[in-house]
């Protein structure tokens, strides 16, 4: 996992016009394969995961008690037009964190981990395609995005956002 050394913070009303890129990498997440191994505080990342249906989890770490700094993460998921975004649910968030609707196929949580894990899951139509964008310190972070795919662990995205797509729906 990676470390982070606390990068700039972006303060006013430019930093909520978030738009996407055009250009995303696509890669495969393989269905039912998880990232159980993480220990909350030993090194940052953004670690996304899918179970057959439609079902996802993102969730994040951070480096804390290797570097003292806390990990402020922006994390926006969202599906094509060909594809529903059905529910979202908060998992481990504290009183400052937030997830919601960011747009009908969309979902955006706001959190920051020191020595703990924050997330959230959500339910797409099975084998949708979701688009994973991941921010920490208010800077593109492709470098902290973790997933399993075609049989290994992919650490690190060549760009933000990345587009995955599950290995069976």
């Amino acid at each position: 996992m990676g470390d982070h050394d606390g990068g700039a913070h972006c303060a006013g009303p430019g930093c909520d016009s978030y738009i996407p890129p055009d250009d995303a990498a696509e890669s495969t997440i393989d269905t039912g394969a998880t990232l159980a191994e993480i220990e909350p505080g030993q090194g940052a990342g953004a670690f996304v995961e899918y179970e057959q249906g439609g079902k996802w989890r993102v969730f994040t770490a951070c480096d804390t008690a290797i570097t003292d700094y806390d990990c402020p993460w922006d994390i926006i998921v969202a599906v094509d037009e060909k594809s529903e975004l059905v529910d979202f649910a908060a998992e481990g968030l504290e009183g400052s964190d937030s997830v919601a609707w960011r747009t009908s196929s969309g979902v955006r949580m706001v959190a920051t981990n020191t020595l703990d894990f924050d997330g959230f899951t959500f339910e797409t139509t099975p084998g949708a395609t979701v688009r994973v964008d991941v921010y920490l310190d208010d800077a593109p972070a492709p470098a902290y995005i973790y997933w399993v795919g075609d049989g290994g662990l992919h650490q690190g995205s060549p760009t933000n956002p990345i587009d995955l797509t599950p290995s069976e729906p």
